[in-house]
């Protein structure tokens, strides 16, 4: 049985791999498993596909061969805190607390305690956070970390090269990027329709292109998401056809997996 572990356990994995203290409202410990694993590495990168949680990766994981070899030797299941929606978890992500301890409820709000960026910079090292302008990996994120790799809003290619020109040119010791374009289409169709197939068997290329990318640069990559989606069924207040921010398997449930 695949063991759940708490968003909260994010950040401090991410400090015990680096030799760090986690940030100092954390209230996650880290994750054996992937601490075991990535023992030899130098640096870390987080890549999260934006909403891609465990219904969806259940439905389509043969549509991604790349992302599933890579769940058959290491895998677990991490549930996010509430509310389910982007902000919130991907700060959750950077501090090791809930809502009620780093007080971002929205891109716009400011963190309200120590995160990831402030604990590799004290230690002399740099970070970096990539996403679409606009989108949360820019502007929460980018707004705390030492290097802002806000691409313009077109596809998630964009993030890779951004990602890609990052390490290869400043070697930041911990990166988090946003790949926003799952969650765009899984809100347009639905994480069930067929149609969101052929973006994940982009999204699963990228991910083994950065992965390739990333390993011989000395980073361990933990890929996650923030949060899930729902389908959204004969609802009359909106057109969208997949929602979530509720306290629901399909919203808080995401598969993650390291290298």
């Amino acid at each position: 049985m695949v063991k759940v572990y708490s968003m909260m356990d994010v950040a401090p994995t991410v400090s015990a791999l680096l030799g760090l203290e986690p940030p100092a409202a954390a209230k996650g410990t880290p994750i054996p498993e992937i601490v075991q694993d990535l023992t030899e590495i130098e640096r870390v990168a987080v890549l999260a596909p934006d909403a891609f949680g465990l219904f969806a990766w259940t439905l389509w994981q043969q549509q991604m061969p790349y992302l599933q070899s890579l769940h058959r030797d290491r895998s677990l299941i991490l549930q996010s805190t509430m509310p389910s929606i982007t902000p919130v978890n991907f700060s959750t992500m950077v501090t090791g607390t809930d809502l009620e301890g780093h007080g971002v409820r929205t891109k716009d709000h400011d963190f309200q305690c120590e995160t990831l960026f402030d604990v590799v910079r004290q230690a002399g090292g740099r970070s970096a956070a990539v996403g679409f302008e606009g989108y949360t990996g820019s502007k929460l994120l980018a707004r705390y970390a030492d290097i802002d790799g806000t691409t313009q809003p077109g596809t998630d290619d964009d993030i890779v090269e951004s990602v890609l020109r990052i390490t290869q040119s400043e070697l930041p010791t911990y990166l988090i990027a946003q790949l926003g374009r799952v969650d765009d289409v899984f809100h347009k169709y639905g994480p069930s329709s067929p149609e969101v197939v052929p973006m994940l068997q982009e999204t699963d290329l990228r991910l083994g292109r950065l992965v390739a990318a990333l390993k011989p640069l000395g980073y361990g990559v933990i890929i996650l998401a923030d949060h899930g989606q729902h389908d959204i069924v004969d609802d009359p207040t909106t057109t969208l056809k997949g929602g979530h921010g509720q306290d629901r398997d399909e919203d808080r449930l995401v598969p993650c997996t390291w290298q």
